[in-house]
């Protein structure tokens, strides 16, 4: 007699099964992004190949800006705006993001897209914040870049994803 689990109920066990001899990458430098092959692939190694598994979620985020720091007095050039990376990853939250989890919630939210339609009224100040986001998101590449007239338009636009 063949008794069927529901889908459901099997995932479940699975995800909650130790995982042996999987390493941990925490505090370890990111490997970049996946292959092709590794991107397009939805099984883990070692699950079974009949219970499909969210590929893996890891983003290179990078804020330059905005210029808030006042030239040196006599400089003839202003200071150049602060550049800050951080590693995203999703599927659990982690990586050195200050806000991992609400970033990764608000990817999920928007289906992946960082930028996305905002009614918030920001002030017209003109400080500009360049952002871009390298990586995979669900198996999905992404390579986004942009500028925004400032920090409040930055946050409207993109929630906690560049919140560090």
């Amino acid at each position: 007699m063949i008794t069927h689990i529901p889908a459901a109920l099997l995932a479940a066990l699975l995800l909650a099964a130790p995982t042996a001899g999987v390493a941990s990458t925490a505090g370890a430098a990111p490997a970049g992004p996946p292959s092709p092959a590794e991107a397009s692939s939805s099984f883990l190694p070692g699950a079974s190949p009949f219970l499909p598994t969210a590929p893996a979620t890891t983003l290179r985020l990078t804020v330059t800006g905005p210029a808030t720091t006042a030239p040196a007095p006599g400089a003839a050039v202003p200071a150049a705006p602060a550049s800050r990376t951080v590693t995203l990853h999703c599927g659990p939250a982690g990586g050195d993001h200050p806000r991992a989890e609400a970033a990764c919630a608000d990817l999920d939210a928007s289906g992946g897209r960082v930028d996305r339609d905002s009614d918030t009224a920001c002030v017209l100040l003109y400080d500009p914040v360049e952002v871009r986001a390298e990586g995979v998101w669900r198996g999905r590449p992404v390579s986004f870049a942009r500028q925004y007239g400032n920090s409040c338009e930055l946050g409207a636009r993109t929630g906690a994803v560049f919140s560090f």
